[in-house]
């Protein structure tokens, strides 16, 4: 999996990450990020080797969404000059759209979801 530097998303969360296994260094093991803005949070935990991510985000502590995207091929921070920050989760199949998760100026998470075929 091809993945942003680990200084990018220690920028772009704000934080250090939280490693699942301490003696596991970057990029091999599960690390997790969290940030909140407002009354919004999110927790991003991405395991590069497995290529997977989980992603939950909360209002007022309370989660109200999870997702867990998996077989990812690359993850890119994303920087725009309107003060737009966020991250980008590409599947390894190039037919399905990228997991969206903004962190400035609000939280946001989207999944442009395609029809993968007539049912």
């Amino acid at each position: 999996m091809e993945i942003a530097e680990l200084a990018d998303l220690i920028w772009l969360f704000e934080d250090e990450p939280q490693g699942e296994d301490e003696d596991v260094p970057w990029p091999l093991g599960l690390q997790s990020f969290h940030l909140t803005r407002g009354v919004i949070s999110v927790l991003f935990s991405i395991h590069p080797s497995a290529g997977e991510a989980y992603i939950s985000v909360y209002a007022d502590g309370e989660e109200i969404t999870y997702i867990r995207p998996r077989h990812l091929g690359r993850l890119s921070v994303e920087r725009e000059r309107s003060g737009y920050e966020g991250l980008k989760l590409w599947f390894r199949e190039d037919y399905k759209e990228p997991v969206v998760l903004q962190t400035k100026p609000t939280i946001r998470l989207s999944w442009d979801v395609k029809p993968l075929g007539d049912w």
